[in-house]
C-alpha cells in the first residue's frame, strides 16, 4: 500500500469549448496555466465533487432466482461545487445567456449584464478539474479529470447573506461525446506519476 495515493487536495476547475486539446500531461505541470481556450473559472467556496453512475438492466430468467446477464442502459458524471467569484460570467456558466460589457466612458459607468432566459438550448461545453499527487519524495505532478462535452445548471438558489459569500452553486453533467471510441466517450482521468526521462 502507499500512502502517497492517499489524496489531499483542492481542485480548480476549467472550461474550454467543446473539442479543446486537452492540456498535454508531459508540458503542463502541476498549477501551471493549461492553455488553448482553457480558462480557470475561480476560487470555489465549497469541495469540488465527481460523482459517477451506471443504471443497468438486470435481464432474470424463470428457472434462476437472481440477474444471468447485465447491461449498461445509462451512465452519468457530474461535478458539483459552489462557485466563490459571483461573475456575471460565472453565473452565465449555470443559467446560459449572454454576459456583455460597457466601458466606462463619459456620463457613462463600466458594468457587466447577463441575460438569459426563455431558450431550450443548454450550452455544451468542455469542462476538467486539477488536483495534487505527491510522491514520495515530494515532486507535485498534476492529477486531472475531463468531461469532453457537458452542460451546466444552477444547483440551488444564489444567497445573498450577511454572514457567507454569494456562491453559484453549479453541476456539470457530462454528455457522451459520439465521436469518441466507445468506452471512452464520456470521461478521463489521469494521475501523472514521474518527469518524462529524456
Amino acid at each position: 500500500m502507499a500512502v502517497t495515493d492517499i489524496l489531499i487536495t483542492p481542485a480548480k476547475i476549467y472550461r474550454a469549448p467543446v473539442g479543446e486539446a486537452l492540456p498535454d500531461e508531459s508540458t503542463i505541470d502541476y498549477n501551471e496555466a493549461w492553455g488553448g481556450n482553457w480558462v480557470d473559472i475561480g476560487y470555489t467556496l465549497q469541495p469540488v465533487t465527481l460523482n459517477y453512475n451506471r443504471e443497468v438492466f438486470e435481464l432474470m430468467v424463470e428457472q434462476i432466482n437472481g440477474a444471468v446477464k447485465r447491461r449498461v442502459t445509462n451512465e452519468v458524471a457530474i461535478i458539483e461545487t459552489v462557485l466563490a467569484e459571483s461573475t456575471p460570467t460565472n453565473i452565465g456558466y449555470a443559467i446560459g445567456g449572454t454576459v456583455t460589457t460597457t466601458a466606462a466612458g463619459a456620463g457613462q459607468t463600466a458594468y457587466q449584464e447577463l441575460k438569459a432566459g426563455g431558450s431550450t438550448i443548454l450550452t455544451e461545453a468542455a469542462w476538467g478539474l486539477e488536483g495534487l499527487y505527491e510522491n514520495a519524495t515530494g515532486v507535485k505532478f498534476p492529477v486531472r479529470v475531463f468531461l469532453y462535452k457537458a452542460t451546466a445548471i444552477l444547483n440551488g438558489p444564489l444567497s445573498f447573506a450577511k454572514a457567507a459569500g454569494l456562491g453559484v452553486p453549479i453541476q456539470i453533467s457530462a454528455l457522451n461525446d459520439t465521436a469518441k471510441t466507445v468506452g471512452e466517450q464520456l470521461i478521463s482521468i489521469q494521475r501523472v506519476t514521474a518527469v518524462a526521462t529524456s
